[in-house]
């Protein structure tokens, strides 16, 4: 990602050069244009504040000493887009660390039968009570689009789609998934 931010950086400049003649013209304006735009970015990231804006200031300064020194403007071109590529790097080094990076918990391992759509795949489907299969609550409709609200290992709570009843618990292997366009 960084190599493919750093060639875009290169491009523009180069974008720059070929509208500007390098040698001929002062092209420090939008060379120095951009990099402010850059500067805005990064001091907006409190990392790059502590650790390096005095680095930049005196870069800064020493750009601004070397400009005023050349003698044509290849000379203040080049010195422009010296301190450019300088902003570049550090706009690469800082881009993604203007939050504190936090530490990811694992992702839970989503189930393919949470939030799904089902159906009773033959008459007779019992639900149950809990999610153990030990008593039944009633039976599950093979003609009502349910929702799947919790997944155990071989049982999913269900609710009905239309009025959001829970109906009970239903084993996997006796119901079948369907579109959740179809559910209601």
């Amino acid at each position: 990602m960084k190599n493919l931010l750093a060639a875009i950086c290169g491009l523009l400049s180069v974008t720059v050069a070929q509208a500007c003649n390098w040698t001929g013209e002062n092209c420090s304006f939008s060379i120095y244009e951009e990099a402010a735009r850059q500067i805005n970015n990064l001091k907006q990231n409190p990392k790059f504040m502590q650790e390096k804006n005095a680095e930049l200031q005196a870069k800064a300064q020493y750009i601004d000493r070397k400009a005023a020194s050349c003698s044509n403007w290849k000379c203040v071109n080049d010195t422009a887009f010296e301190f450019s590529s300088y902003v570049s790097k550090l706009t690469l080094a800082y881009m993604n660390t203007s939050k504190p990076a936090a530490v990811a918990a694992p992702a839970s391992v989503q189930d393919k039968w949470s939030g799904q759509c089902v159906v009773a795949s033959k008459p007779g489907v019992n639900a149950y009570v809990d999610q153990s299969g030990a008593s039944k609550a009633g039976a599950v409709s093979e003609y009502i689009g349910y929702t799947v609200t919790q997944s155990a290992d071989k049982y999913v709570g269900l609710k009905v789609a239309e009025s959001g009843r829970f109906v009970g618990w239903a084993k996997k292997s006796e119901l079948q998934m369907q579109d959740l366009r179809n559910c209601n």
